[in-house]
């Protein structure tokens, strides 16, 4: 299932929470280690030296073109024609395969206004975090304590294909739950999509998409 050049995109977590993503290749293979370039951060576009025993997910598309993911860590590094980090290579029973349509999640800062279904509550006009075919993540400015877990408002989406080109995208979400902000990062809620048609879910996967070949043409190059 593995081979030599396939690519991987790592993920790394802080309290429950995604902290980084990054892209590599395996440059070998062995019996029980996947040796890997080192990562680079998809947002800095800087190279990444992860510490042994790190811990994140590994996802990648396989050649079923389904995305596949597994928990792996660091488990040492060495130097081939290039320096490498080695991770647990999983076992059949330790892979799991996604939704690929759930699967692409770009950070993005959109404008985006969200109606409760309930009027008694006020509505919230913010910036998604990020988006993907499954539903999405905005900046909380303190509304979030009108609303609770399971309440189904109306999110209107303003998606930008380029720099005087843009549509509305209005559909029925979900609250998924309220996480409160750290240092480094703003107070946020996260939602699910309800009832998307697929003309709605394609059309935010092809966003997404289009935003994540931009991200990987920077890092490119």
């Amino acid at each position: 299932m593995f081979k030599v050049g396939m690519k991987l995109t790592i993920e790394t977590f802080k309290d429950g929470e995604l902290e980084n993503r990054f892209q590599c290749r395996i440059v070998e293979t062995t019996e029980h280690y996947l040796c890997i370039d080192y990562p680079i951060n998809e947002k800095t576009g800087r190279t990444t030296l992860l510490l042994d025993g790190s811990e994140f997910n590994v996802s990648f598309i396989g050649s079923d073109g389904n995305v596949h993911q597994f928990t792996s860590e660091v488990k040492g590094r060495k130097k081939l024609k290039i320096p490498v980090l080695l991770i647990l290579k999983p076992s059949h029973q330790e892979m799991k395969k996604i939704q690929r349509r759930e699967y692409v999640r770009v950070d993005v800062s959109l404008d985006i206004a969200i109606k409760p279904l309930n009027d008694n509550s006020p509505s919230l006009i913010t910036r998604t975090l990020d988006i993907s075919g499954g539903g999405l993540a905005v900046v909380d400015d303190g509304t979030s304590k009108w609303y609770k877990r399971g309440d189904v408002m109306e999110a209107t989406i303003v998606l930008p294909y380029d720099a005087i080109h843009y549509s509305y995208f209005i559909a029925e979400v979900e609250l998924i739950r309220a996480i409160e902000g750290r240092s480094d990062s703003p107070s946020k809620i996260t939602f699910q999509f309800n009832n998307l048609n697929e003309k709605q879910r394609d059309q935010i996967i092809k966003y997404c998409f289009e935003k994540q070949l931009e991200v990987r043409k920077k890092i490119n190059g």
